[in-house]
Order: C-alpha cells, then structure tokens, then sequence
C-alpha cells in the first residue's frame, strides 16, 4: 500500500511547536514536508478522513490526496470518492496563512484566491457526476474536500488537495473558520478574537443568557456578546468603552461593569447562575486559571461553555501546555477543543462545554 499523508493547516510562527506537540502526542506521524501555514506528515499505519491531528495549533486537518496545478487535476484526485458517496460533498477552498498578521493584510486581496478556484471548481464540476454542496458550513458526518491554496498574495504555486469527515473536533467552515472583519463600531479587535472562537466551535450563545468576561476592558469581546442578546458581566479595573457601558439591546440585555479586580468580584454580584465565561486577560495562563476556577466554582452548575484564551509568550510557557491543559480539563467540561485562530498572535484559545 503505497503511503497516506495528513495535512494541517496553522499560522506560520508555531510550525515548531507544532511539531514538537506532535512528536509527543502522535508519534505515529512523521514531518513530510512544510510551506507557510501548511504541513503534512506521512502516517505510520493505515489512515482515512477520520485521521486526527492532536495539536493546539491546529485550525484545520485531514488526509491528503495529493497535490494539483489546475482544476481538472483536483476533479481527478476526488473523483473515487465520488463515486464511493452517496451525498453530495462539501466544497472548502481556502488560503493557508502568510507570515504577517491577518488585520494587517490587505483585505481586498486577501482570499481572493481562493474564492476564484471555488468558482472554477464548481462550474467545471460535471453535474452528472460531481456535486458539491451549495454551502459551506459542514455538518457532523459530511465528507469535505479541501483544496488549500497560496495566500493570494503570493506568486500561484501547487495546491493541496486533502478531505476530511467533519466531526465535533473540527471548526465547520474552509480552514476551520476565516477571518471575521473587525466593525468599524467594535471598541478593539477582542471582537474578532471571541467571533471565531465562536464559529470554529459551533458555539450559539442565546439571546438572555448570562456571560462573564475576565479581562473585559475596553469592550471588544462585550460588544459582541451584547449584540448577540448576551448580558455581559464585565470583570476589569479598566475602563469600559461608553458603547458598552450605554448599550440597552432590543432583547433588553446589557452590561453590568465589575470595576475591580477578579480575585475581589463578591458573588452577590454576580448573577445567581451564568452560562458562559470568557478570560482574555494579560496574565501567565498558571496565573489566570486561579480567577478562572473561582468563577466556574461561582456559577453552581450553570455553565454551558466557556471561551479561555491562553498566552504563550515564550518556549516556558508552551513547555507547560501540557499542565495548562491537564488543569482546564480539571474544570470539569464535557469537552475542551483547542486551537490558534486567524486573529491570534502568541495565544491559543481552549473552548469548553458543559
């Protein structure tokens, strides 16, 4: 049997944690071959689209099918799963990420790419034989036929062609999930941070529902909160942007400012159970996970998931991922999912459920 390979996609700057992560965590995968934000590891053993990429730093993943210059050459590499589905497939086409960070990139330019091979793709698909679903958000068990591409940016060179069976370990959308504009109204780019949070888990937080943030200062990540119906319980000695402090949302939700420190919130106020906590605060995350565990303890049960970004400014702290980790996990969730989104710089962010 002639070898499989897995891809996986991820920001430029962690390619060598990433692949220390999974010398320890996967030792059945092995470095093939790396661009920027794309790296591929040859599998010891047999593999299909289920295959697993364990690392933190993942935002996509999935067995390759090897590599094409043009169109015809991808419909070719996907035409025995096609024959072998009895759906039609889900189409992601995407850019891998470039060494400069994505709100400093060209939005007009950016993606550009991509969305032309998409619509070469689906135009060229013979309707007889290939279909591909119209959207692109995946469902749990769907085929996806991924089809990675350079940054538009940069000079065309060979794509990948992978597929993967979407699963709850999977964001839905191309890549995981894409960028999320920053709104010209937002109060900083925490808005974009908690957005993709949301979307590359599949998290729909629900209009009343009660949230916490620690660390909400100037508003960002609130101002999202209260735009999806949210009521915000910001914990922060800073100082909150008057669109949050004045927000009233048409489903009568708004913002409730704790202005002092995390480890001095007492609980009368707070409200007697909340379902979603949020922590993006400039602190070690040993350090930050003491004010996190107060306020899982504080929400007697209530919580359906939370949002916890993690720091990691330095070889020491990735050398503690493991107990960062092994801590959260000590939370009590469901499930922990974590992974680097576009907006992230040196942090990951774990998503809980409960």
């Amino acid at each position: 049997m002639s070898s499989q390979f897995a891809w996986v996609t991820h920001q430029v700057p962690v390619t060598k944690w990433l692949k220390t992560e999974l010398a320890t965590r996967a030792p059945h995968l092995s470095f093939a071959f790396a661009r920027p934000g794309l790296t591929t590891f040859k599998i010891d053993g047999p593999a299909d689209d289920t295959v697993v990429v364990p690392s933190s730093f993942a935002r996509a993943w999935g067995l390759s099918l090897g590599r094409a210059n043009k169109v015809a050459e991808v419909l070719a590499l996907i035409a025995p799963l096609v024959r072998n589905s009895s759906a039609p497939l889900r189409l992601h086409v995407f850019e891998r990420d470039i060494d400069v960070p994505v709100d400093e990139q060209d939005a007009t330019v950016r993606g550009t790419r991509a969305r032309e091979i998409e619509g070469d793709l689906r135009a060229m698909a013979p309707s007889e034989g290939i279909l591909f679903e119209v959207d692109a958000k995946a469902a749990i068990g769907d085929r996806v036929i991924d089809v990675i591409v350079p940054h538009a940016s940069e000079p065309n060179e060979t794509w990948l062609v992978g597929t993967h069976r979407h699963s709850f370990a999977h964001g839905p959308w191309p890549g995981g999930v894409q960028h999320v504009a920053l709104p010209e109204e937002s109060p900083s780019r925490a808005w974009c941070k908690i957005e993709e949070a949301l979307r590359w888990g599949d998290l729909t937080p629900t209009p009343g529902q009660d949230a916490i943030e620690i660390g909400s200062s100037p508003g960002g990540a609130t101002y999202a909160l209260l735009c999806r119906g949210l009521n915000v319980y910001g914990v922060d000695p800073g100082e909150m942007h008057p669109r949050c402090v004045n927000f009233r949302g048409p489903h009568h939700n708004r913002f409730f400012h704790l202005h002092m420190p995390a480890a001095e919130v007492p609980k009368s106020k707070l409200p007697p159970k909340y379902q979603w906590l949020l922590s993006d605060v400039n602190l070690a995350p040993m350090v930050a996970l003491r004010y996190i565990e107060r306020f899982v303890a504080l929400a007697h049960g209530g919580l359906k998931g939370a949002v916890l970004t993690l720091k990691l400014n330095d070889d020491g702290v990735f050398a503690a991922l493991p107990r960062i980790l092994a801590r959260i996990n000590k939370l009590g969730p469901k499930t922990v999912r974590v992974t680097q989104l576009p907006s992230h710089r040196s942090e990951v962010v774990a998503i809980l459920t409960f």
